[in-house]
């Protein structure tokens, strides 16, 4: 699969909203429904996913500029970086493989997003047409997951998104 049948949807909200807990929810049912699923955590404040006394932490402190490590089944690649990468460009070499990349905390562009908003701030939200952006209330603060209707309401919206065509192409990223 090309890059240019890779659809990108934004996970956007407060800090813990529930867009991570919305995520998790939305992977299973899109594979459920035959779709490869990426997701990107975007503007992390600093990246650790290697551990001290560890080898690969190891070679990336001694100065090395990529380092990778790999099982039967999943391979981790980290590289030093001299710019912030453009989210294209990490979607176009990374994600190439999948139908849809979930992206969490991305609010540039003109991708499509779902907008995790509490209930207090519902009246002050401004609402995008339905197939640009969805709104979706998290209505108990307390609650740790998300409806069945609002999995099931945001699952056909990303599906909606994968079948239209409109906005995941290559020009689209490089023009948005």
């Amino acid at each position: 699969m090309n890059f240019k049948n890779t659809a990108v949807v934004s996970i956007i909200g407060k800090q813990n909203v529930g867009k991570t807990t919305l995520i998790r929810a939305l992977i299973p049912r899109l594979k459920e429904r035959g779709h490869k699923v990426g997701t990107f955590k975007y503007n992390i404040r600093k990246l650790e996913i290697d551990h001290q006394h560890k080898d690969t932490y190891k070679y990336f402190q001694s100065g090395a500029d990529t380092v990778a490590i790999s099982s039967h089944d999943e391979i981790a690649i980290i590289k030093r970086v001299n710019r912030v990468p453009q989210i294209a460009e990490v979607i176009e070499k990374y994600f190439n493989d999948v139908s849809i990349v979930l992206v969490e905390g991305y609010r540039e562009d003109s991708f499509p997003k779902i907008k995790i908003v509490e209930l207090q701030e519902v009246p002050g939200i401004e609402k995008g047409s339905s197939d640009r952006e969805l709104v979706l209330c998290k209505g108990d603060s307390n609650s740790s997951h998300f409806s069945e209707s609002d999995v099931n309401k945001t699952t056909d919206f990303i599906e909606n998104i994968i079948s239209s065509n409109k906005y995941y192409t290559k020009k689209h990223l490089q023009n948005a």
